[in-house]
């Protein structure tokens, strides 16, 4: 009987999404559900991305603003704004873009160009854009924008 309530508790835990490690508010409509399927879609896309994001993100928050951002060292904040498109591929993106400068703060590494910083980041979720089935149109062409407008500022 012991045998059998240990196993149940060890099943349990280990049954537990990696998602449950991000503390993720449930406000806004469906915003939490919508973050949750990000991070989901993260996961069953790319490890790599997904690796980065559940070591350094420990919570989302949600922001009135114009840029989804972050409070390092480990939360991410997402525009209303975003939330309110309807697109879980545009939070995955900025879940993953974000949990870029996290690594990059988290980790100590110097750059001290921040279009550089912003540069390697877009360059991360390009590479994720590229995994996804399907992508907005609008989502692919304004990585493709950042990256162009970034990779000039990192070279002046």
């Amino acid at each position: 009987m012991r045998i059998t309530n240990a196993l149940t508790i060890l099943l349990l835990l280990f049954s537990f999404n990696l998602n449950a490690q991000i503390k993720v508010p449930d406000a806004g409509d469906g915003w939490k559900q919508k973050v949750d399927s990000a991070i989901q879609l993260i996961k069953d896309t790319d490890t790599s991305a997904y690796r980065i994001l559940i070591e350094n993100c420990k919570q989302v928050e949600y922001i009135i603003g114009t840029f989804s951002t972050t409070v390092p060292p480990n939360t991410i904040v997402i525009t209303v704004n975003d939330l309110k498109m309807n697109s879980i591929n545009n939070i995955a993106c900025i879940l993953v873009h974000e949990s870029c400068h996290l690594y990059v703060y988290n980790h100590c590494i110097e750059i001290e160009d921040p279009n550089r910083e912003e540069f390697l980041c877009y360059m991360k979720e390009y590479d994720f854009i590229c995994k996804l089935p399907y992508v907005e149109d609008w989502l692919f062409q304004n990585v493709i924008n950042k990256l162009l407008y970034y990779k000039s500022k990192a070279e002046e």
